[in-house]
């Protein structure tokens, strides 16, 4: 019995005919937020060693914020700022799916030959509340959401390693 959603979690080896497919969107998924997540550390590293106070130990996404600050204070070419900054905010606003596809629990739904729905339950907490979300995608969506992710980390990516150079961290 799954403790977020209360209902039978599905048993090893699968859940339909398209739970390997699901799971390996998933993965793909991961690796792109775990790569992004690299760049982002390794940038502030960078920013740290040329005096920039930065923590490391806080969460990606405050980790972001930090960046962007970084950026908007250097001082350089106006478009060179500006396209870091919006390469961060992509990004950023990829982060509302984050806790689904990490950490989320996968359930998979209506199925059938060609297209595949899964449903991800995500549990969080704050303030002592517990928060329980859940995010639908089928096949489509799924797919698509993962272009945008891979086209925002590519930019991330990009802009990230010449913030590096440009700015002389």
């Amino acid at each position: 019995m799954s403790a977020i959603t209360g209902q039978p979690v599905p048993e090893t080896g699968g859940n339909g005919p398209h739970w390997d497919e699901i799971c390996s969107w998933r993965g793909r998924c991961m690796n792109l937020y775990a790569r992004s997540d690299e760049i982002i550390c390794e940038t502030l590293m960078v920013a740290e060693a040329a005096g920039h106070e930065v923590d490391l130990t806080l969460p990606p996404h405050e980790q972001l914020g930090i960046l962007r600050d970084l950026a908007e204070a250097e001082t350089g070419g106006e478009g060179k700022r500006s396209n870091v900054v919006r390469a961060i905010d992509a990004w950023s606003k990829l982060g509302v799916r984050r806790p689904f596809v990490v950490s989320g629990v996968i359930t998979a739904l209506m199925q059938n030959k060609e297209r595949w729905h899964a449903r991800f339950d995500s549990m969080t907490g704050s303030g002592g509340s517990v928060k329980i979300e859940q995010w639908v995608a089928d096949k489509v969506e799924a797919e698509a959401f993962e272009e945008v992710l891979d086209a925002a980390y590519t930019l991330l990516s990009i802009e990230l390693e010449q913030f590096q150079t440009n700015f002389g961290f």
